[in-house]
């Protein structure tokens, strides 16, 4: 894992770690650095931590030979251009360059942050590491809980933007580096979206265009993998990306694709069709048998069968723990993990461990990269175009054109109206709902009001945009997507657990985004379907079954289902008088969650429950780090 610090007191920290784990440091000057690949050149020292997707593109800029080291590549962009030259790059990475003659360095996160990195402040300098667990083996002692932050891990998920669940320790935003000189640490970002127009021509071949760029992300993602596998489902994303790794030419590569079969977890099954049965490509998949609004199974064989890959089926055992992943999370990672759903998945990635699967794709992402934009309204309210706007009402994504008018007032009032009101009556609204507190809420009536102000700097940061309303709402969603939950580093996290490189070509491909953020966004409006630009563009390339479906399965009973057998033991700490996450909540809509800990009422109840039973063990665990395993030692039994 990456660590790097900047100054003296970090170094000396980060030296004691490295004799303590016996890692191999690396110094220049006043910068040190752990985990990663280097190369000098001229007066340069780069250091990368992940992938760059436009590696040959680079090499034929500067007339380099191909298939450049990704560090000496780094080290010659930086000789040659300086500090920008982290503008010419594109993938997944954390990049570290240090400059020998002015004896500053430069740290950047990538443009949409498919690689997480957080900081914390040390003496005049800083430590800066992949995830929180390396700065805290690094630190001389844990730093305390942020109290807001996790009070909103609890109610909603998600910390505040920038924020950990450590106090102290920050997010560096996607899009930012940090400047290092002598008793300065300065953070900037080196680049935003930025309206251009939008794609012209007829809307087969904006949705042509829209499908090769999605095929072209999968390549990238699948670029230089051994044995690549899609994580296959019966829906739309997955589907495109099968196609995607199809249509790459996978006989070169061997790739792979994955799903679960329940009568045998055994090899894979040939399945010959679309002359792609020669590529050595495969699917994986989970099935749920005994949750029929879950399980896909047909489509994923249709999909699989399409796309000539042969397809392994693991069916979801019953008797697995929800709780026993999120333990071991803990106890590795000093973090609660962002989902719940670890206990679904980790059958399938040791499933493809067995195959050799060195690189997992996936389709996360896809709903929000390829769906609609719903402040289109307000654009139109904006220009005086009521009706238009009116008329629009019938074709909201998946409502219908009958919708009845209650509904179509409704939407014009929440995607045309409110995004109008003025920023200061938004905040006053904002600050009176906070004082009086949302019903059943476990939020504290002052912990809401302190939140309430996070999400205006969030407007803030949106108003700085230039472009359409609609453009501006889509672009800030979708360069920022994930960095309140953490979704790169729970990503990552699991990549290392797994020893699988997970990619994900729909959420974090930058030529991917600018590509969909000039599709004019009217052409998203169907009544009838969603991300209806991508499934024109997946015509023949998918089942017609996939393309054409609408409903989409979720995994939200999937939950309640584990809290039936691991919830009263999740229940065990808050419920007592002394439980640390009681001093974080309000005490009655605790209770109430807890007296129904094996059977919640509600999917959105058993997420709250599993929110604030793993944070009562998270903060158990920072003073007794042994807390977790001994848990783990109750669970077991329960899942043989």
């Amino acid at each position: 894992m990456l660590v790097v610090g900047w100054g003296e007191r970090a170094v000396e920290l980060m030296e004691r770690a490295a004799v303590r784990g016996g890692a191999g440091i690396e110094r220049a000057g006043a910068l040190a650095v752990i985990g990663a690949e280097d190369a000098t050149d001229g007066h340069w020292r780069c250091w990368i931590s992940g992938r760059l997707t436009n590696a040959q593109e680079l090499c034929a800029r500067f007339g380099l030979a191909p298939n450049q080291p990704q560090a000496a590549l780094l080290a010659h962009a930086y000789a040659h251009v300086g500090t920008d030259a982290c503008q010419l790059l594109r993938g997944t990475f954390v990049v570290v360059a240090f400059d020998r003659e002015s004896t500053t360095a430069t740290i950047v996160r990538d443009h949409l942050g498919g690689r997480p990195l957080v900081h914390i402040r040390v003496g005049d300098g800083a430590l800066f590491a992949e995830h929180e667990r390396a700065l805290v083996d690094v630190l001389p002692s844990t730093p305390s809980p942020d109290r807001l932050a996790l009070a909103q891990w609890i109610e909603r998920g998600s910390t505040p933007p920038g924020r950990t669940l450590f106090e102290g320790i920050r997010r560096i935003p996607p899009a930012h580096r940090v400047e290092l000189s002598a008793g300065a640490v300065a953070l900037e970002p080196y680049w935003q979206p930025r309206y251009e127009g939008l794609a012209g021509g007829s809307r087969e071949a904006i949705a042509e265009r829209l499908r090769e760029a999605a095929f072209a992300s999968v390549a990238r993602a699948a670029e230089g993998a051994r044995r690549p596998a899609v994580r296959l489902s019966g829906g739309l994303d997955s589907a495109c990306v099968a196609a995607g790794l199809a249509a790459r030419g996978a006989s070169a590569s061997g790739a792979v694709a994955l799903a679960t079969r329940g009568d045998s977890a055994s090899g894979a099954v040939a399945l010959a069709a679309r002359g792609a049965s020669a590529s050595g490509a495969v699917a994986l998949a989970a099935i749920f048998p005994h949750h029929p609004a879950t399980d896909e199974r047909e489509l994923i064989e249709t999909t699989a069968r399409f796309s000539g890959l042969p397809v392994e089926l693991i069916s979801f055992d019953e008797r697995a723990s929800i709780l026993a992943p999120a333990l071991e999370h803990i106890e590795r990672w000093s973090l609660p993990p962002v989902t719940p759903n670890m206990f679904v998945w980790r059958p399938l990635m040791a499933c493809a461990r067995a195959l050799g699967v060195d690189v997992m794709l996936d389709g996360e992402g896809g709903d929000e990269l390829f769906g609609w934009a719903p402040l289109l309204f307000a654009d139109r309210l904006r220009r005086g175009r009521l009706l238009a706007a009116w008329r629009l009402t019938r074709r909201i994504p998946e409502v219908g054109a009958d919708a009845d008018v209650r509904l179509r007032l409704r939407a014009i009032r929440k995607y045309g109206v409110s995004p109008l009101v003025p920023s200061a009556v938004k905040r006053r609204r904002r600050r009176a709902r906070a004082a009086v507190g949302a019903p059943g809420s476990l939020l504290s009536p002052t912990d809401a009001a302190a939140l309430a102000s996070y999400e205006e700097g969030e407007e803030e940061g949106l108003a700085r945009l230039d472009g359409p309303l609609w453009w501006r709402a889509l672009a800030g969603a979708l360069s920022d997507r994930g960095e309140t939950i953490g979704v790169s580093a729970q990503l990552r996290r699991e990549s290392i657990d797994e020893r699988i490189d997970r990619r994900h070509p729909f959420l974090f491909d930058l030529q991917l985004l600018q590509t969909a953020l000039a599709d004019p966004p009217e052409l998203q409006f169907d009544p009838a379907r969603d991300r209806a630009l991508l499934r024109d563009g997946l015509l023949g390339w998918i089942p017609e079954a996939v393309r054409t479906r609408h409903a989409k399965s979720f995994f939200t009973d999937l939950l309640p289902a584990g809290l039936a057998t691991d919830g009263e033991l999740l229940a065990e700490g808050p419920s007592r008088a002394d439980a640390p996450v009681r001093e974080l909540v309000q005490g009655e809509p605790l209770e109430v969650l807890l007296r129904e800990a094996s059977a919640p009422r509600s999917a959105r109840a058993a997420r709250r429950l599993w929110q604030a039973g793993l944070a009562d063990v998270w903060l158990r665990a920072l003073e007794r780090p042994e807390y977790p395993r001994e848990l783990l030692e109750r669970v077991a039994p329960r899942a043989a």
